[in-house]
Formats: structure tokens, C-alpha cells, sequence
């Protein structure tokens, strides 16, 4: 096998798959071949080649499905005259520098956008990538194996996120150079890979005011109720209706200067990326406190759509009058990495480390609250450095039931309780638990339904549920020293109120402070007796 010098293998996944040497389309007779190439490129590390075998040849025998990988790779290498893989032993992996893939570039470039960082790119490259980027992820790509099926629905998704953020990124720098065409071209292609984002439907709004356009605004708000009408059977949030009326006035009658973006309501938060051993970590913080409170959020989370929620926008305003306020996604959910991402304590304690030093902070108080709590747990027993203190809120010490703690669900049931939830995942799947009295309200549950569909898929989501189901950290609780609050709900219907009793008498000098209210989100119903516990007990130490 040769591997030319001049051409680097070029593995095309937008719209339906190809592979190109220099100017020639090579076709690989092995529908498997298209299938293996998109993998490794995608996964982008040494796979077990029993996994792969698996993956492709679901149900046959190992020994069979060995046999049948190596003639797989012999043929693909045959095929394209070049050595493609490699890997230490029992591992396959894309060679370096062998093949080069559409769909790799794109996540390297739009990571780059996002966080704000210059990828190196001529603006029309990422502008030409993004629009790429819109057709479907290896269209018409099979092997006739349901689990390389659900590895690809779960690519697709991923990279349909990446693609929006990375299509808001582009349309505001378009607006904010008065590129006003190329800005409504970006947001109606994120419009057609996303028509619930109100993100997008409040930036055209905005554009159309920005040139003049009432009947445009008036359009675009149009579709926009339409849309979640017909979908969730709600109404667009507040801030949505505000910035039609505010655009609607202002296309109308044209200010004397241009809008700015970030002049409508609510402006969005400001989205980076920590890059770690173990991938990408997105983050935020809002206020300049000179002491730093990291919020460890529950299973699941979407730092952009929470905080579209005006009492998660309220309390945090309150406590960034005191803190600098650092939000994140754990790698696994929302805006962070999700490919090949585990859910444990471990991971996600690793994920804080990784902010904290990308944000340049050198100890921050932790507040963790529901499933966040064992991670701010074992970040307070192992890296006592790095934590000034630990508050805790509606917050676990282990995820299922053991002899000595009965207060969780059994195995069984919590694995029956995780199937069902992920059964009706897209809709506001338990909100009667979370938030019993916000259940009822239309835009709440359309918030929470949203938010869910886009921190996780369901195959991501069970990773996240199964991490905590086995989460145990109850051992480190005698070693924490840190100063430490623990705030519990006396109605909480997920997790309760004996189980933060339980975490109080087991961490040395904790506080308790139970709390009236049945909500287990930390945010409503008395959501300013919260903060002012946390600033009250925060300012004593």
C-alpha cells in the first residue's frame, strides 16, 4: 500500500457521502466503506475494533465480525490506494494526515466562531462552510445495523445544534456590519434547521426593523406564533412579544442611528468554550464580583435557554451583585461536548476544573443543586484548593437505594422511571414533579419541553441518567471542611427533604436551612429566599 505525497483523501459527509482524491470521485464498492470512514473520521480516536465490528455487523459472531472488519479495511485501503488506519492493538483509528472530512473542519471552524476565537478562515470560508453545513449529515448513509443508525441520529442532532449556534454567531457579525441580505440569508437557513428558535425569529425581527420593514417584522412574529402554536400549544415567551412591539415601532418610524445588536431585550449571555483532556466545556459567567460562584446545575441543562427564564435571569442577578457567576453545560448535555462524552461525578468535577482555569480562577464557591450536588461534593472533599466553600440545594448524596439510605428509587424502578422519561422525551417530561406549581402554565412548560429537546438527545440523556443512578458519594462526605450550607425544600417531590437532612448531619459543621415550598427547581417559588441565604451565609465566611 502507497500513501501519494500530493493528496491528502478527502471524505465529504455533507449532503450524500463521497470520496474524493484530488479531482477524482473514487467509489468504493462497500456501502460498509462509507460507513467506517464516516465514523472514525467522526469520532476522531482509536475505537476497539470489536466495537466497530459490532457496530456494523450487529448480531453477528466476533470471530465472524473480526473477519469481516479486516477484509473491510483491506478492501477500503485497496479501493483508494493509500494506507488509511491504524491503531494500537485491537483499535482502529483514521490515520493522521490520510483523510481530510467536510464534517470535521466544520465542528473545528464553529467552535472557533462561537467562542469568539478567529479559526483562521477567510470570513466567505466559514460563511461557505456553514452553508455546507445545511445539508443533511450523511444523507442516505445505511448498513442495515439499527446501532450505526442510532450513532448517526445521534451525529445529526449534534451537528444541528453546532450548526445553529454557529448560524446566530454568523447572522449577528452580518448585522453588526450592516450586511443586512447575507444576515437574513443565515438566520432563515437556522430557521430551516431550527422553526421553534425564538433566538432566531427575535433576530429578524430586528433585522427587518434595522432596514425599514414593518411588513417583515410583522411576518416573521407571524410564523413565529404559528409555529410554537402548532407545536407546543403556547404563545412566544415575554421578551419575544417585547422585541416585536419595540420592532414593529422602530421599523415604522427609523431611529436616527442603526440598531446595535444586543439593543433588544434580554440579550443573550456570552457563550465560551474551556477545551480540555476530555473535550469541550461551554461556559459563562455574568458579573465581576471578586469572588467567583460556580452553579452546578441538575441532570440536564441549556445554559441559552435557561436563560431565557426571567426568574433564573432574576436570582442570578442577584447573586452577581456579590459573585462573579459562572454557568456551565457538563460535557454530556447543552452546549458542551456530547460525542463520546461520559456522565459521572468524576467527569463532571473534571469539567469545573477545566473552567477554572480557562477562566483564570483560582478558588470559587460551589452551588450545587439536584444531580449537581455529588460533583460540587467530591470537588469539595478531593480539591479542597480550588473550593471556598460548598451550598447545597434539593441536592443527593447517591442516586439509587442501598439498605442505609431508602430515600431514593430501587434499580429496577429507577431504570423503569428512566425509560419512561426517555420515552416521552421533547415533551415538558416531568414538570409535575420538578415544578408542581408552574405545571399549568403554557409558557413553562413550552420553556422546559424546549429546553429539554435541546440539552439532550435521548441517547445522550441516558448516559446522564445512568451515571447518576450509579453516583455514590456519600463516603466523602466526612471530608469536607469547607465551610458548608445545605438548603432543602420540606414539599420536594424529586428528591426528599430527609435526604438533605441526611447530607446536613453528615458533612462536619454544615448548616442546614430547610425552606418552605414544594418546587425542586431552585428558581421559582421563593427563588429570592435562595439567594439571600446563599449572600447571607457567604458573607459570614
Amino acid at each position: 500500500m502507497t500513501i501519494p505525497s500530493q493528496t491528502i483523501l478527502e471524505l465529504n459527509l455533507f449532503g450524500v457521502p463521497r470520496v474524493v482524491s484530488g479531482s477524482h470521485q473514487l467509489r468504493l464498492s462497500l456501502k460498509r466503506s462509507y460507513s467506517l470512514l464516516a465514523y472514525l473520521a467522526l469520532e476522531q480516536r482509536p475505537v476497539p475494533r470489536e466495537h466497530v465490528a459490532t457496530l456494523l455487523w450487529p448480531g453477528s459472531d466476533a470471530s465472524v465480525g473480526r473477519a469481516r472488519l479486516r477484509r473491510l479495511i483491506y478492501e477500503t485501503e485497496d479501493l483508494s490506494g493509500r494506507d488509511l488506519f491504524e491503531g494500537p492493538e485491537g483499535s482502529i483509528a483514521v490515520r493522521p494526515g490520510a483523510v481530510r472530512c467536510d464534517a470535521v473542519e466544520f465542528r473545528r471552524v464553529a467552535r472557533a466562531v462561537i467562542a469568539g476565537g478567529v479559526p483562521g478562515d477567510p470570513r466567505a470560508d466559514v460563511e461557505a462552510l456553514a452553508l455546507a453545513a445545511c445539508s443533511v449529515l450523511m444523507d442516505g448513509l445505511h448498513c442495515d445495523s439499527e446501532e450505526f443508525d442510532d450513532w448517526m441520529r445521534t451525529q445529526r442532532i449534534e451537528h444541528e445544534h453546532l450548526l445553529s449556534r454557529l448560524l446566530m454567531r454568523l447572522a449577528d457579525q452580518q448585522r453588526g456590519q450592516r450586511r443586512y441580505d447575507a444576515a437574513i440569508n443565515t438566520v432563515e437557513q437556522l430557521l430551516r434547521v431550527d422553526p421553534y428558535s425564538e433566538a432566531a425569529y427575535i433576530q429578524r425581527m430586528a433585522i427587518a426593523a434595522d432596514v425599514g420593514d414593518p411588513g417583515g417584522v410583522d411576518a416573521a412574529f407571524t410564523v413565529c406564533v404559528q409555529s410554537l402554536r402548532a407545536e407546543f400549544g403556547t404563545k412566544p415567551a415575554a421578551a419575544t412579544e417585547r422585541c416585536y412591539c419595540e420592532s414593529r415601532a422602530r421599523a415604522a418610524a427609523p431611529p436616527a442611528r442603526a440598531c446595535e445588536p444586543g439593543d433588544e431585550p434580554g440579550e443573550p449571555i456570552d457563550v465560551r468554550f474551556a477545551l480540555g483532556k476530555l473535550g469541550a466545556v461551554a461556559y459563562a459567567t455574568v458579573g465581576r464580583g471578586s469572588e467567583a460562584l460556580v452553579l452546578l446545575p441538575g441532570f440536564v441543562s441549556h445554559m441559552e435557554i435557561a436563560w431565557e427564564h426571567p426568574g433564573i435571569r432574576r436570582v442570578i442577578g442577584e447573586l452577581a451583585q456579590r459573585f462573579t457567576v459562572v454557568l456551565f453545560d457538563r460535557r454530556g448535555v447543552g452546549l458542551s461536548e456530547r460525542l463520546g462524552a461520559v456522565s459521572t461525578v468524576e467527569s463532571a468535577a473534571a469539567d469545573v476544573l477545566t473552567i477554572l482555569d480557562a477562566a483564570n480562577i483560582d478558588k470559587a464557591w460551589l452551588f450545587g443543586s439536584s444531580e449537581g450536588g455529588p460533583a460540587a461534593i467530591h470537588l469539595a472533599a478531593l480539591h479542597p484548593s480550588r473550593v471556598s466553600g460548598l451550598v447545597l440545594f434539593g441536592a443527593m448524596s447517591r442516586g439509587s437505594r442501598a439498605a442505609d439510605y431508602p430515600w431514593a428509587l430501587q434499580r429496577d424502578a429507577y431504570d423503569h422511571w428512566m425509560s419512561n422519561l426517555i420515552a416521552g422525551w421533547g415533551g415538558p417530561a416531568d414538570i409535575e414533579t420538578f415544578a408542581p406549581t408552574a405545571s399549568k402554565d403554557p409558557w413553562t412548560r413550552g420553556w422546559w419541553a424546549r429546553l429539554l429537546r435541546h440539552a439532550a438527545s435521548p441517547a445522550s440523556l441516558k448516559a446522564v441518567l445512568a451515571g447518576l443512578r450509579d453516583t455514590d458519594v456519600r463516603a466523602l462526605l466526612p471530608d469536607i471542611r469547607c465551610p458548608a450550607l445545605v438548603m432543602h425544600r420540606r414539599g420536594d417531590r424529586a428528591v426528599p427533604f430527609a435526604v438533605g437532612e441526611y447530607l446536613a448531619s453528615k458533612i462536619p459543621h454544615a448548616e442546614f436551612a430547610p425552606m418552605d415550598g414544594e418546587c425542586h427547581w431552585w428558581w421559582i417559588d421563593g427563588a429570592h429566599a435562595v439567594a439571600a441565604e446563599i449572600l447571607r451565609f457567604t458573607r459570614l465566611r
